[in-house]
């Protein structure tokens, strides 16, 4: 069966390139409007002193302007609109069922919240999936979860007790009433998303015009131009989960401007606007912590104070940090035992030294060329989809010489008071805490872990091609020069973007897509075979339904082949085998994961379902007079069930049958250990033995 995909309409691309085309009158009319407003402001300034005529001309009388901010922040939020309108409509994917649809506390809605503000952000699924911590430090992330919890109160909240009555464990209506009732929840999930990513687009324009940079609105518009469109972002908006991304860089840029708003005000209330911010970003997620540094270098190199001054203006800060270190330690367990040891969870377990030093710079030059050219874009970057290498790599050494200038670049900018190198400072922090180098996060790299550093990187650019254009003379082919190549890259990007956000609409074509570009990773293996699973079960045509299995036991076997100890793999492949009506293999699969975790989540029950088939099978051959063939049933009955007397016992009557009264007084006893005192069996350990006395 082929694949479907999903088209972008026509009038999307219209809108995409009306939006693009009016960038070239926008930017045609920035810089020339920026001077006319400097000169302006430098005439107002002249003239303050003078008597103030009583009849002003109509003239004087403030014009609308194009540089105005909210024309301009207008402008960015349609944009980004045009870019993710096609997502309003998406599912659930990825790791929103962690966050979402498998959370209990979310799903209660705001009942919920006191559980969520106190436990581990994966708590609830992990119960789901009856393990533990595999994460060390945990995640403690309670922002974005609180509200999908206030959503959830919204849409109406779920009964999160299970239900044992067998008539709604095997009810599919109810089942399917609950999907659709799941998916329509998340599409109010995505436009709060796409609102939220908007919010974030104006607050940086904001943030670059009256703090970055004051006296450069142009390069102000451009930067933030370039963040709003950029592909990479794609995963940070389309995924619910990620919600926790745009938070966190929404309230740190909010605790900038609030607090280079107290250092002209200094007004208490906004000083406590600004600590408030800082500790919603630190609730959304870890980057704020960069804060500590970059807060007093903002105010160092924009307000002019002095190093040691500008430290002693953010010690409020501590406060929150304090509370935040507080609740975080007391709700985040510890990482169980032996989960470092997974290389599923430590990605450079098998690496040497020099191998894990060498690999990790490498990534660092990956995220560069992201960022320069987004494609292609998947989902998951675990094992092994990014092979380990060492210093004989040249990727390395480009990778440190472009980060060695980088710092260089940092400490220079520093003692010249330079924004650029607050830019720098920006980009490099919020790189640091992702790149493995302090600690371990459980992947090599992902697209949403660059989503802060990003805004460093789009600034610089945005500095760079408009300071390029003013060599360009006259300064109106520089003007157009500028604004095609913003259309340009405006046009190439809307078409990435739009394109990226179909395959997240679920995991079905977010996998089965990825994995043609990812298909050294584990994780995404082990997702698309998964989605085999999944349309195989929703297909009614058997011949469909084995092609679907049959591609789901394709991606489980690549993603064994890579790592062979991924015990939740040989489970499902087995599953996929049992329903292709191939039980053999699908016991030998269970067999396998059996004897790396007997406790995975579902192998009991399937290895029951096992014994039962084989256990038919068996009674089918004893009725057909058929022992051999009933005694190698019973034997895989038995091989998935060990500890059954029943199957024991039935075993030890087939031998008995043909004559084998070793074999048969064996099982007979065996039996009787998991059945002492029964009837059945001590008959028939009598009947061995008197047919052992016979002969």
């Amino acid at each position: 069966m082929k694949q479907l995909k999903l088209m972008v309409p026509t009038n999307q691309v219209k809108q995409i390139l009306v939006c693009t085309f009016i960038i070239i009158i926008l930017v045609a009319y920035l810089k020339p409007m920026a001077k006319k407003q400097k000169i302006s402001r430098e005439n107002h300034n002249a003239q303050i002193n003078q008597p103030v005529a009583a009849n002003p001309p109509i003239e004087n009388v403030a014009k609308f302007s194009i540089m105005d901010f909210k024309f301009q922040a207008v402008f960015l939020s349609l944009i980004a609109f045009v870019f993710y309108f096609n997502t309003l409509n998406h599912e659930y994917a990825f790791d929103d069922t962690m966050a979402i649809v498998d959370n209990d506390y979310v799903q209660q809605g705001v009942a919920g919240i006191p559980k969520i503000l106190t436990t581990d952000a994966y708590q609830s699924y992990l119960e789901h999936q009856h393990g533990a911590n595999q994460l060390a430090g945990g995640r403690y992330r309670p922002l974005s979860l609180i509200t999908f919890a206030i959503e959830q109160q919204i849409l109406g909240t779920a009964n999160t007790e299970e239900n044992t009555s067998s008539q709604a464990e095997n009810s599919k209506a109810i089942q399917a009433e609950k999907e659709i009732k799941l998916v329509h929840d998340m599409h109010l999930r995505h436009w709060v998303n796409v609102a939220l990513y908007i919010i974030t687009i104006a607050v940086l324009l904001y943030f670059l015009r009256n703090i970055v940079f004051p006296e450069a609105p142009v390069i102000a518009f451009v930067a933030t131009l370039l963040f709003c469109i950029h592909p990479i972002h794609t995963e940070v908006v389309a995924n619910v989960k990620s919600r926790d991304e745009i938070l966190s860089l929404l309230f740190i840029l909010l605790t900038f401007i609030k607090t280079h708003k107290f250092i002209v005000t200094r007004q208490r209330k906004d000083l406590v606007w600004a600590a408030t911010c800082f500790f919603g970003a630190l609730l959304s997620k870890e980057y704020a912590a960069t804060l500590i540094l970059l807060l007093p270098l903002s105010i160092y190199i924009f307000n002019k104070q002095g190093i040691g001054n500008s430290f002693r203006l953010c010690w409020p800060m501590l406060i929150p940090l304090v509370i935040y270190c507080l609740l975080r330690f007391s709700s985040v367990t510890e990482m169980s035992k032996g989960a470092d040891l997974n290389i599923m969870n430590n990605p450079y377990l098998n690496a040497s030294v020099s191998q894990k030093l060498a690999s990790e710079i490498a990534v660092l030059l990956r995220y560069i060329k992201l960022l320069f050219y987004p494609h292609p874009l998947v989902a998951d970057y675990s094992f092994a989809q990014i092979p380990y290498t060492d210093f004989a790599n040249p990727e390395v050494w480009i990778s440190l010489l472009i980060y060695i200038v980088l710092l260089i670049a940092l400490v220079y900018f520093y003692f010249k008071k330079s924004r650029l190198c607050f830019v720098i400072a920006f980009y490099l922090l919020n790189l640091v805490l992702i790149s493995n180098l302090l600690f371990n996060i459980g992947a090599p790299m992902g697209e949403r872990l660059i989503f802060h550093s990003s805004m460093g990187f789009c600034i610089a650019l945005g500095w760079l091609l408009t300071k390029a254009s003013e060599f360009i003379k006259p300064n109106a082919i520089a003007n157009g020069v500028l604004a095609l190549c913003l259309l340009f890259i405006t046009v190439l990007s809307g078409y990435t973007t739009i394109n990226r956000n179909k395959d997240w609409k679920n995991n079905e074509t977010l996998f089965l897509h990825d994995v043609n570009y990812a298909s050294n990773s584990v994780l995404v293996n082990i997702d698309a075979a998964a989605s085999c699973m999944k349309l195989a079960k929703q297909n009614t045509d058997t011949t469909a339904r084995k092609e679907w299995f049959s591609k789901a036991i394709n991606y489980f076997s690549k993603a064994l082949s890579i790592y062979p100890k991924y015990g939740i793999a040989y489970v499902n492949r087995g599953l996929c085998y049992f329903n292709s009506g191939i039980p053999d293999k699908a016991l030998a699969d269970w067999d396998s994961a059996r004897v790396l975790d007997p406790a995975l989540n579902n192998l009991a029950k399937y290895l029951a379902i096992a014994g039962k088939f084989y256990m038919g099978r068996a009674m089918r051959s004893v009725k057909d007079n058929n022992p051999n063939e009933a005694i190698s049933a019973f034997k895989k009955a038995l091989d998935a069930a060990p500890d059954s007397p029943e199957i024991l016992f039935n075993l030890g009557i087939a031998y008995l049958t043909i004559g084998k009264f070793d074999d048969a007084k064996t099982a007979l006893e065996k039996a009787l250990q998991f059945s002492p005192g029964n009837a059945q069996i001590l008959n028939a350990l009598e009947a061995v033995k008197g047919n052992t006395h016979a002969n």
